[in-house]
């Protein structure tokens, strides 16, 4: 359990500050980095309004990681010391309004400056040649892809984005338990989960009991169960069907996937584009759903919780 505490304890804790004011080698005054993605190539300086702008981006892509509509699936990190003055003029042009307040400030991020990541501030792969890759992300809906990303740059973890990797966890090792804790974020699907861990308990505890006995005393049949119903809550309201987006598909308990029509639902655009941790304050908690089979469960709002409508399946 301890691993399992270690993972949760960072999906849920806040982020770290990261530091970025390295001291700098001879001759790297110039250095200039480059994220890139399959929607181009953006470009930040080696300073400390470079770097914060830099950590603006990854959590840019960090809050729409698990999003429908997002086109990237990997991010390169390429350092380029010597850079052209094409390459050099074209750094930090996502900020449009640089605050003086970000500059005084320890945080990792710029939170007062106005950035943008519009298709405008994007530049060609030509600017990479030179240049020398030092990391590798990679951007599909999958738990441990997230959980790099996000660690590796001490990035937020909305309340939306907590929920879908607790559930893409849990769909792949079974139900912990220690997802239900209230930290940072309530998760919102421990409604769905309520019965099965209390059956988990009462087996685990048998267990504990009987040291001596072969009997698992069902807990593989509630383990089996609990990452089913995972699965089936990641395809139904967030389209993610084994690491990947298929919108209409369900898995039938064959393994094999099968094509709805209509989709099951859409999002709102605040769900679909993803926000900043920062606008993630006093979420209202989940509320109870219905239990079996036939459960449909309601995610929590981004900002205001809004009251979802049920989509009638047609067939």
């Amino acid at each position: 359990m301890s691993i399992l505490n270690d993972i949760w304890n960072r999906l849920s804790r806040k982020s770290e500050k990261r530091k970025i004011a390295l001291p700098k080698a001879p001759g790297t005054e110039n250095r200039v980095y480059a994220v890139a993605t399959e929607e181009g190539v953006i470009l930040f300086s080696d300073t400390p309004k470079g770097m914060k702008a830099r950590n603006s981006y990854l959590q840019h892509l960090a809050d729409g990681f698990f999003n429908l509509t997002k086109v990237p699936e990997t991010l390169r990190i390429y350092e380029m010391d010597l850079p052209v003055k094409r390459v050099a003029e074209l750094a930090d042009n996502c900020i449009e309004k640089l605050s003086k307040a970000d500059l005084r400030s320890a945080d990792g991020q710029l939170r007062k400056s106005v950035v943008s990541f519009t298709p405008d501030k994007f530049t060609d792969r030509s600017v990479l040649d030179g240049g020398v890759c030092r990391e590798k992300f990679d951007l599909r809906p999958d738990f441990h892809n997230f959980d790099r990303l996000t660690k590796e740059f001490g990035l937020g973890i909305s309340p939306r984005n907590y929920d879908v990797a607790a559930l893409l966890y849990i769909s792949e090792n079974g139900y912990a338990g220690l997802v239900a804790a209230d930290k940072v974020h309530p998760f919102s699907y421990e409604y769905e989960f309520r019965d099965l861990a209390e059956k988990l308990g009462d087996s685990m505890k048998a267990r504990v009991n009987a040291p001596l006995s072969a009997h698992d005393f069902g807990y593989a049949a509630l383990q089996k169960e609990a990452k089913e119903i995972a699965a089936d809550l990641l395809q139904s309201e967030f389209h993610i069907t084994n690491g990947e987006f298929k919108p209409g598909a369900r898995i039938n308990r064959t393994g094999k996937v099968e094509t709805l029509r209509p989709v099951l639902h859409s999002y709102s655009e605040e769900e679909k584009i993803g926000r900043s941790p920062e606008t993630y304050q006093g979420q209202e908690a989940p509320k109870q759903r219905m239990s079996g089979r036939q459960r449909q469960a309601k995610h929590v709002a981004s900002i205001t919780p809004q009251n979802k409508e049920k989509k009638q399946l047609i067939i």
